[in-house]
């Protein structure tokens, strides 16, 4: 292992087949030249630098590989630098913080932090999602609603930066006491915005994380698609909408309106139990919340048991046979069971907020699009496509909108938009002759849902069209391109959909930021943020 300037550089190598693809089988990254994987902090600074020195402006950073959009795993990447051997998680006793690096995946953060500490993180539930990419986006989770987005939580990180004027890759270590003011500003843009746009984040730092329940309670809730016509189907987004301004922050609801070819469509639940708690207590008292729960939506049509998964990447739980009693699980069990990465399939996903309950309009055009069947499809193809309705709000929004870049702080509801769809095709040959006319069937579906149900803001969520106050942007952890680019002249839009004001108008602002710390723009993407 050769020494660098910058530190010991760890050994390159030949792409392998596995290192050209994503975690969605869309994306492939055809031109790839080298990898570079260091084991060690140590070693990341020389690694971005001799990928940068070798390849400019044609290296990317991967951790768990789960980007939804091909901003690493494209054609003209020619570099990857790899985290995924820097996935330790634990306290660092020399700087008193307890730390998770960016090539963890959400499983081995979630284990190591209970295991060693009695600690979790309020992030996602996918395993094999990397914290590289999900922290420093917002961190949001299952566990939110009761601690806050991680990112609520983060203190410091280890970043590898570009110094254009020396032109080499410098680790540093930045906080919100950093001494200068440029840092400062610097974590605060990391603790939302931080995805491909600054550096390379190498470790985060937390003072303190939230002690892990000890118990989770999870449900699921099944309604038959022969059951709910349209009033039902309004009344069942009303009561939810409802249920969103006096949920208890230790519950968590996920309602997925699956797409009518599934047959079903479900509300899941997780109640965790508070510090102390025993298990006969939580248990007793998650069936109340539950029996209340029960009692809310009996009216609106009849509950039945699960007979098929509810769509999406889904977990143990949904699959079949599933009963319609609770399971009370150690909260180790419950992360096991609610895991949502799923299979290696292609996927589309699309994103918004929102702060009050639904319009009739897009009730009535959520209902219609999931009874369309693309004509090129068969009706079983669209079983996994779905849009699925996040409870939100709770400890995120007593944070401040502008105390970190992520500015959605006053919605009840976080929409994620998803379809899915697999093949036989070779790896990096799924857009041709005849795959790409199911990827096009798919894609078409998804975006024309969006834009009718968005339609009175112009097809996006877009809150400066809504004089209403209904919605709130969108995430910038689920990136979709048809929002807008760099390529097609719109990437603003995206990106104010993501950041509102905390994009360009506030004194601190994520476009000044990116200006001084990145200036020749060596981080960049499709969405990344602009220099000016």
């Amino acid at each position: 292992m050769a020494d660098t300037p910058f530190g010991p550089l760890a050994p390159s190598r030949t792409p392998l087949l596995s290192d050209r693809q994503g975690f969605d089988r869309r994306w492939f990254a055809a031109n790839l030249q080298e990898v570079f994987a260091p084991t060690r902090l140590d070693e990341l600074a020389a690694s971005v630098g001799a990928a940068i020195a070798r390849h400019g402006r044609a290296v990317k950073v991967a951790s768990g590989r789960h980007c939804y959009e091909n901003f690493v795993y494209n054609t003209t990447t020619r570099a990857v630098v790899d985290l995924s051997a820097l996935n330790q998680a634990g306290y660092d006793r020399e700087r008193q913080l307890f730390f998770v690096d960016a090539g963890c995946e959400n499983w081995t953060a979630y284990r190591s932090l209970l295991n060693g500490y009695g600690k979790t993180l309020p992030a996602g539930s996918c395993y094999s999602v990397g914290a590289g990419g999900h922290i420093t986006g917002g961190g949001y989770g299952l566990l939110s609603r009761l601690h806050g987005l991680t990112v609520d939580h983060l203190q410091a990180v280890d970043i590898v930066l570009w110094d254009s004027q020396r032109g080499e890759a410098q680790l540093r270590h930045v906080s919100m006491q950093s001494a200068d003011a440029d840092e400062r500003d610097l974590f605060w843009a990391l603790c939302g915005a931080g995805g491909g746009n600054f550096g390379v984040i190498a470790r985060y730092y937390f003072a303190s994380l939230p002690d892990a329940p000890s118990y989770a309670t999870l449900w699921t809730l099944a309604w038959n698609w022969q059951h709910v016509q349209l009033p039902a189907f309004h009344s069942l987004l009303a009561e939810y909408a409802d249920l969103m301004l006096t949920l208890p922050d230790h519950i968590f609801t996920l309602l997925k309106l699956s797409h009518t070819a599934n047959g079903q469509l479900g509300l899941v639940v997780q109640i965790a139990s508070p510090a102390g708690m025993g298990w006969s207590d939580h248990c007793a008292r998650a069936e109340r919340d539950l029996e209340g729960l029960k009692k809310r939506f009996e009216p609106i049509a009849p509950s039945t048991a699960l007979v098929k998964p509810l769509g999406g990447h889904i977990g143990r739980m949904h699959s079949v046979p599933a009963s319609q009693e609770a399971q009370h699980l150690t909260y180790l069990e419950a992360l096991q069971t609610l895991n949502g990465s799923g299979p290696n399939q292609f996927g589309k996903y699309k994103s918004a907020y929102m702060k009050k309950a639904f319009p009739t309009d897009q009730v009535e055009a959520i209902y219609n699009w999931l009874h369309v069947v693309p004509e090129s499809l068969q009706a079983s193809a669209m079983a996994q496509s779905l849009l699925q309705v996040d409870s939100y709000g709770g400890a995120i929004n007593r944070i401040a909108t502008d105390a970190t870049a992520v500015p959605q702080r006053s919605s009840i509801m976080k929409l994620q938009y998803q379809t899915y769809w697999n093949n036989d095709s070779a790896p990096g040959e799924s857009g041709r002759s005849p795959y790409s006319g199911q990827e096009k069937a798919h894609l078409a579906w998804i975006n024309g849902m969006y834009r009718d149900v968005y339609a009175a803001y112009g097809g996006t969520p877009d809150p400066a069209r809504d004089p209403d106050g209904v919605v709130d942007g969108c995430y910038f952890n689920y990136p979709d391109i048809a929002l807008g680019t760099h390529a097609d002249g719109n990437v603003n839009h995206a990106l104010w959909l993501y950041f509102l004001a905390n994009y360009r108008q506030r004194p601190r602002n994520l476009v000044a930021i990116k200006r001084r710390w990145d200036p020749n723009n060596i981080f960049h993407h499709a969405q990344s943020l602009p220099v000016h």
